[in-house]
């Protein structure tokens, strides 16, 4: 799944730059959460890779947070130089607006990753931090002031892993929880909070169910392949799946379908092939170090753009095309900066937290 892991941050990259790409940018970060769902289930159930819940905690840890604080401190310092230069940035005045609570919030998150999300559910109103059903409309805008804004989703990620060690190994819970999960968002989009961000895709408890439905791929599919196909048709409908994957993935935004037919069939193929991409991804490093830059170039985009906005508005470059291929560009470069000095080098003292089992065999 490395190559699809990739395809879908260009998705984001491309949504926050160009426009709707591939599968878009809500898609993407979906099918994240479904795919995570997979792997997290896969090591703790199948491979039970950790001997205790702390290990499985600090080695998920170490796998977001080193790249993100180096592209947070890199996005710091990006944006005290704009603002040397005389560039007006948002960044530094939300703080000084913002009442004592709401910076507290965002300087813990910034800093830790945690609650990141929370700050979409926040605002301000006659200066005191409040909870808040749309983010926009605040005395203060703050998500602005993340120094990682799409690191959202890994206060998403953050709060599956907490809660995984104790629902994915026992299945009545998990199927208690998708359907606890789903019949939550039914009651959101009939009273219509469920139709507006940021109750769409970036509530937890409506969204785990795309993680445990990940994980239900993982406990039902992938053994039922397993056991109905024989080692050479697996192989071989691995690599036809995969492809198809790749196909729908990069021709999405194209099909001309009506988009919530369009969606649910999205969700409902990539569960059913995710088991066999899984496969085609174990017996293949290149696949695997492709994937290797999907988280990368995710935490790194915005910042890219950052940059991208910096140096067009002092050349006087406005083709968009231009510009969303360029912040593609650009990010895939950085990350593979990234990934050299600071992924790989975490990767030994992750290793450290896994017990019983060949890492290379591991997604990351």
């Amino acid at each position: 799944m490395g190559s699809l892991r990739t395809l879908l941050a260009i998705a984001v990259v491309f949504a926050h730059s160009y426009g709707f790409i591939f599968v878009g940018g809500r898609n993407a970060v979906q099918l994240f959460y479904t795919i995570s769902g997979f792997l997290i289930s896969y090591v703790l159930v199948e491979r039970k890779a950790y001997n205790t819940i702390s290990s499985f905690y600090i080695n998920r840890y170490l796998r977001l947070y080193p790249i993100y604080f180096a592209v947070a401190m890199f996005t710091l310092f990006v944006y005290m130089t704009s603002s040397a230069a005389g560039l007006d940035i948002d960044f530094f005045q939300i703080y000084y607006d913002a009442p004592l609570a709401a910076n507290l919030l965002l300087l813990f998150s910034n800093v830790l990753i945690f609650m990141q999300d929370w700050v979409m559910f926040a605002g301000v109103d006659n200066n005191q931090l409040v909870f808040s059903a749309n983010f926009t409309k605040s005395e203060v805008v703050l998500w602005p002031a993340l120094l990682v804004p799409q690191a959202w989703t890994l206060g998403v990620e953050l709060t599956f892993y907490l809660i995984a060690p104790f629902v994915l190994p026992k299945r009545r819970v998990l199927y208690v929880f998708i359907a606890l999960s789903i019949s939550l968002r039914i009651y959101l989009i009939h009273i219509g909070l469920g139709w507006h961000d940021p109750w769409t895709y970036r509530f937890f408890p409506t969204e785990l169910a795309f993680f445990l439905l990940g994980a239900m791929a993982h406990q039902v599919l992938l053994p039922y392949y397993r056991t109905k196909l024989t080692n050479d048709r697996l192989e071989k409908y691995a690599r036809a799946s995969t492809l198809a994957l790749v196909i729908i993935t990069i021709t999405y935004w194209i099909i001309p379908v009506s988009e919530p037919i369009k969606t649910t069939g999205l969700f409902i193929v990539f569960l059913m092939l995710m088991p066999l991409a899984f496969i085609f991804q174990a017996n293949r490093k290149w696949d695997q170090r492709i994937g290797d830059l999907s988280y990368p170039i995710y935490i790194c985009h915005m910042c890219v753009i950052h940059l991208i906005n910096v140096l067009f508005g002092k050349i006087g470059v406005t083709e968009k095309w231009f510009y969303g291929m360029t912040a593609v560009v650009g990010s895939v470069c950085f990350s593979m900066i990234l990934n050299y000095y600071i992924g790989r080098p975490i990767e030994s003292l992750r290793n450290r937290y896994r017990t019983g089992i060949n890492p290379s065999r591991l997604p990351h």
